[in-house]
């Protein structure tokens, strides 16, 4: 489990330029698939119209086909910048979130991908009932019956608290995962995230069987910046995960994923050094 094809990239932090700049980016750093960013202006069901969204979708192919690339991962954006929220209380937000991830999950065939992220949804903190979560494990439930159809396997990680509560640790991910009941949500690992919270490989076998996909995200600027302590944690997060996930029988890619603003203004510079790190 060695090598840059052993990685996907994120495209999220060229969200400030072109996609084809920013997947001319990745194949030229040895990259050979993306974790396309669903969101404005790169790909988004809102900026087009059927038509439009089904030219986008073949332009897309063409630009990955035409760089060596494929689409590893499709991640659509549905926690922080748009009102989608699969879990709301709200009968018209909720169905109209639905709406739209389904069409996402048709996009992710489209697209030829078999992996799709899907986060549960959220709700208040100040207004956490049970009768949310089933709301959110029901709507996960209806969305993997269609995925199931498109041989489409959802993704469904920890995340921060200012995402969603609903997996906001690894016993809130296992409760959401175990109450939508379906073979077609896997559980993904966040390498980085995992690590903070004090949790390991075994944690994950031990608690879904298997992994389903494996993310290594940056955030707060590492590794884009000289930081020397950026690189330690970096290197403590390599030595201490990747012989363990081959040891577990994990095969699949590892999502780069550098989040946040400070990728923004010179993403590329933040790639290369990933990619000579790698």
């Amino acid at each position: 489990m060695k090598g840059r094809k052993t990685f996907c990239v994120l495209t999220a932090p060229f969200l400030h330029h072109t996609l084809e700049y920013g997947l001319d980016s990745i194949a030229a750093n040895g990259f050979d698939s993306v974790e396309l960013w669903g969101a404005s202006p790169h790909f988004c069901v809102d900026d087009y119209t059927p038509s439009e969204r089904a030219a986008r979708i073949r332009q897309i192919r063409r630009l990955l086909s035409e760089r060596g690339l494929h689409m590893a991962v499709f991640h659509p954006e549905q926690c922080r910048q748009y009102p989608v929220n699969i879990a709301s209380p709200s009968e018209y937000i909720r169905k109209n979130s639905m709406r739209v991830m389904e069409m996402y999950l048709e996009d992710t065939a489209a697209f030829g991908s078999d992996r799709m992220v899907l986060a549960p949804g959220w709700e208040y903190v100040d207004d956490q009932r049970e009768e949310n979560v089933k709301r959110a494990a029901e709507s996960v439930q209806i969305l993997a019956e269609k995925a199931e159809t498109l041989g489409i396997t959802l993704i469904m990680e920890e995340m921060d608290e200012t995402a969603t509560l609903f997996a906001r640790d690894l016993s809130h991910l296992a409760r959401i995962i175990k109450e939508a009941g379906s073979k077609q949500v896997k559980a993904g690992l966040d390498l980085a995230l995992a690590r903070r919270r004090g949790e390991g490989i075994a944690d994950y076998t031990d608690t879904f069987g298997q992994i389903g996909h494996v993310r290594l995200s940056w955030p707060d600027g590492m590794p884009g910046k000289h930081d020397a302590a950026a690189w330690e944690e970096a290197a403590l997060v390599r030595d201490q995960w990747y012989e363990k996930l081959s040891a577990c029988g994990y095969d699949g890619v590892i999502s780069l994923s550098l989040w946040g603003a400070d990728y923004y203004v010179n993403p590329d510079e933040a790639l290369r050094r990933a990619a000579e790190w790698i």
